[in-house]
């Protein structure tokens, strides 16, 4: 082969290499430009359930927001929901990390039928800060308060926490791309589902054991969690953005954009429609954001 041929496809290697290491730079190290806020600054911490208050019956579920509902929006299932007791919401409620997403979920929030209620909530990735060191924001530290009793040296915000007949276990899958992290969080994760007693136990988890959406499978989580959660009363997980279960496992999505579907064999995906849940009497009943209907119902198995 003639030596310009060579000299030729060094250089398209070489172009090639330097777009790629230009994106992975935009990615790694740039971080986005915070929006303004204009309007006014507002302070709120969303309080955690008190495991001693024995009215919590009903319980709202959201799954990924990416800070697209409005104060009508949280209104509309206030309405839909009037004797909801608590919230739970499986991550990516901001859509990014940042102050003036804080500040719109105050606004619109707390201008709603639905302030006051206690929120379990769960960090998705949009809530962490993008670069080499990602970490959770202080936007979400400063919103939403959970028990310090997470697994030992695993930074970002997992824990447990009880409330009348059920312990919910909050588990932080950003930081789980180390290794070291996946093997204390599932030893954390199992003593915290041994020690619930005769409670059920249900899971909040951002990124699913069981993917739905192409190019979204986590090997790390699925190898590592699958059989553990499997015992679980009910495992909810978000990032998909599709409605997608397999006892335990579900997965919702109430307002973030829809992902392109793969179909897996170990899932089903009920509906790309934005859906919530309703928790009550040992069932969780699926209702589309649109209308309000109920689509799906699945029996949440105690022994």
């Amino acid at each position: 082969m003639r030596k310009w041929v060579y000299i030729i496809l060094a250089i398209i290697l070489l172009a090639a290499g330097a777009v790629l290491c230009a994106v992975r730079w935009q990615a790694w190290f740039v971080t986005p430009a915070e929006p303004s806020w204009t309007g006014d600054t507002l302070q709120g911490v969303f309080q955690t359930p008190d495991s001693t208050n024995d009215s919590i019956e009903t319980i709202l579920v959201l799954g990924d927001i990416h800070s697209r509902l409005t104060r009508a929006d949280y209104d509309l299932l206030a309405a839909r929901v009037p004797n909801a007791d608590l919230v739970m919401q499986v991550g990516d409620w901001m859509d990014r990390g940042q102050e003036y997403y804080r500040q719109l979920l105050l606004r619109e929030w707390t201008n709603s039928a639905l302030n006051g209620l206690p929120i379990i909530a769960c960090p998705g990735n949009h809530e962490y800060t993008k670069g080499v060191h990602k970490s959770l924001s202080d936007a979400w530290s400063e919103t939403f308060q959970h028990p310090d009793n997470g697994p030992v040296g695993v930074p970002g915000a997992s824990y447990w926490l009880d409330i009348p007949g059920m312990r919910v276990i909050v588990i932080d899958t950003n930081p789980l791309a180390h290794v070291v992290y996946l093997t204390r969080t599932l030893t954390w994760l199992r003593e915290a589902m041994y020690s619930a007693g005769d409670r059920a136990v249900v899971v909040l988890m951002h990124h699913p054991v069981l993917s739905a959406a192409k190019g979204r499978a986590n090997v790390a989580i699925y190898g590592t969690f699958r059989y553990a959660l499997s015992q679980a009363d009910l495992v909810l997980a978000g990032h998909d953005h599709f409605y997608a279960r397999r006892s335990p496992f579900v997965m919702l999505n109430t307002a973030g954009k829809p992902k392109k579907q793969k179909n897996r064999l170990h899932i089903e995906v009920r509906d790309s429609v934005p859906v919530y849940g309703v928790l009550a009497n040992k069932q969780l009943t699926i209702h589309r954001m649109s209308d309000g209907v109920a689509i799906d119902t699945i029996y949440v198995k105690h022994d």
